[in-house]
C-alpha cells in the first residue's frame, strides 16, 4: 500500500477549501453563460424615468435576489429567470419586452408596480410562463400582463390576482396593424379577482384555452 505524505494532503485539502470559497463568494454580474442580477443593476444600463434597467444583450439573466426596480429587455433571444424571487416597480412596469423576440420571462413574482407588471410590446415569439402578478396597474387600471402590437406569444401557466385592470389583455385594433395582438397563446394561467376581467382577449385571433378564471356570479 502507498502512502501519501502529509504535505500533500494537507496542500489538497487547501485547495479544495479555496476553490469552495471562490465560488460562494462570486459577485453579481457575468458568471460565465449566465448574467446574475441583483437590486444595485450592476452592468445593465438604467432607465431613471421609469426606474427600470435595461437589458440589451442576448443571453441568460438570473435574479439572485428580489428588486425594487423594473427590468426592460430590448434583445432578442433573452431568457429572464427570476428564480423565485421579488420585484416591484412603483413607478412603472415590473417587467417589459420591447420590440424583440425569442425571449423568456419566468418564474417572477411580480406585485405592486404601477404599470403593468409584465408588458409586451411588439414581441413576437415570446414565452411568459410561471410567474405570479398581483397588485399592478395602479395607473390607469393597467392589466396584470398586457399585450399590444405581439404575435405568436405564449402567456402559460401564470398565477394573475387582484390587478387594477385586466388580468391578462391583448390589445386588438382591427384597422391599426401595429396594434394588433393575433396568434398568442393564453393557456392554463389562473386569473381572479380582476375587476375589468380577467382575461380580455380576442379569442377568434388568439389561442385561449384552459384557463381558470373567477366564476360568474349567478
Amino acid at each position: 500500500m502507498t502512502k501519501i505524505g502529509y504535505k500533500p494532503l494537507v496542500a489538497l485539502a487547501l485547495a479544495v477549501l479555496m476553490s469552495l470559497v471562490a465560488v460562494s463568494a462570486v459577485p453579481a454580474g457575468n458568471q460565465g453563460n449566465t448574467i446574475y442580477i441583483d437590486d444595485s443593476g450592476s452592468g445593465l444600463i438604467p432607465d431613471g424615468p421609469t426606474n427600470c434597467y435595461i437589458i440589451n444583450e442576448s443571453g441568460k439573466y438570473l435574479l439572485n435576489e428580489s428588486l425594487t426596480h423594473g427590468l426592460k429587455i430590448i434583445a432578442n433571444d433573452v431568457t429572464l429567470d427570476g428564480n423565485g424571487y421579488n420585484l416591484t416597480n412603483r413607478i412603472a412596469f415590473g417587467v417589459q419586452v420591447y420590440n424583440c423576440s425569442d425571449v423568456t420571462v419566468r418564474d417572477m413574482d411580480i406585485f405592486g408596480c404601477n404599470w403593468a407588471g409584465i408588458a409586451l410590446g411588439e414581441a413576437s415569439d415570446c414565452m411568459v410562463e410561471k410567474n405570479c402578478v398581483t397588485d399592478c396597474g395602479k395607473a390607469w387600471g393597467t392589466p396584470g400582463i398586457n399585450l399590444w402590437g405581439s404575435v405568436c406569444n405564449k402567456i402559460i401557466n401564470n398565477y394573475v390576482y387582484n390587478n387594477t385592470g385586466c388580468g391578462i389583455k391583448a390589445n386588438d385594433i382591427a384597422n391599426v396593424e401595429s396594434e394588433r395582438s393575433i396568434y398568442n397563446k393564453i393557456h392554463a394561467n389562473t386569473v381572479l379577482e380582476n375587476p375589468l376581467g380577467d382575461i380580455c382577449v380576442n379569442e377568434s385571433v388568439n389561442d385561449v384555452s384552459g384557463n381558470h378564471v373567477t366564476p360568474e356570479e349567478e
